[in-house]
């Protein structure tokens, strides 16, 4: 790692435990918000959700697709209720020992939008380690894995793929990222290391280890 590292960071289930009661708080709120927006069933809006999460990688793209009517803000303020959301944040154990060992600059990149992104930041009191943080509305709202996506946060951060490893629980997010020439990080306990992905960290102290681990065989090779 040098000086030019950008480590680009997801957020739910990458810095905090997304999946111990957040997820489904903002899932439940995002069904409602459909059932009432389009004049749906629960069920149906669940459906619906769930499929334009699978095709999509967010249940906006699903809707800026099909729902042009729907009001994108309305739907993102409805659907992420800081209030009930911030009492249910479970921080990844570790984070802030790991941000603080990391080289290189470190941004956030979530297809979350960017008011969420700041809340939980700041209350797992980890802003300080960060050169930025970017939600979906930061990016044109192309999420991930949409190369633009990648394409705009690199941008706004005056740096090269090549130059950006991307920490993330999902594993299009990181093919994606592979493709642009990224380093990848799977993270999380049911991550592997299939040919996309540069390190398989299921916590905190594997991601610290392999950044260690990196950074010696570059020193090494600069040596020689």
């Amino acid at each position: 790692m040098n000086c030019q590292t950008v480590w680009l960071f997801d957020l739910d289930n990458t810095l905090h435990h997304a999946d111990a009661g957040i997820f489904a708080l903002i899932n439940r709120r995002m069904t409602a918000y459909l059932a009432s927006r389009l004049n749906l069933s629960q069920q149906t809006a669940g459906r619906l959700r769930q499929d334009y999460w699978h095709r999509y990688g967010a249940t906006l793209a699903g809707l800026r697709l099909h729902h042009p009517e729907v009001c994108v803000n309305e739907f993102l303020q409805y659907s992420h209720p800081l209030p009930e959301i911030l009492p249910a944040l479970v921080p990844v154990e570790g984070t802030a020992e790991t941000l603080g060992r990391l080289k290189g600059r470190k941004a956030v990149f979530s297809n979350a939008p960017s008011f969420y992104v700041a809340a939980l930041i700041e209350a797992m009191g980890i802003a300080q380690h960060f050169d930025a943080l970017f939600g979906i509305d930061d990016f044109g709202l192309f999420c991930k894995p949409h190369p633009q996506s990648y394409l705009t946060v690199c941008g706004k951060l005056h740096a090269l793929p090549r130059h950006c490893i991307m920490v993330d629980d999902s594993a299009g997010n990181l093919q994606a990222a592979k493709n642009l020439g990224m380093k990848t990080v799977w993270f999380g306990a049911r991550s592997r290391l299939p040919p996309f992905a540069d390190c398989a960290a299921p916590d905190m102290a594997a991601l610290r280890r392999w950044s260690a681990a990196a950074e010696y065989a570059t020193m090494n090779e600069t040596t020689i």
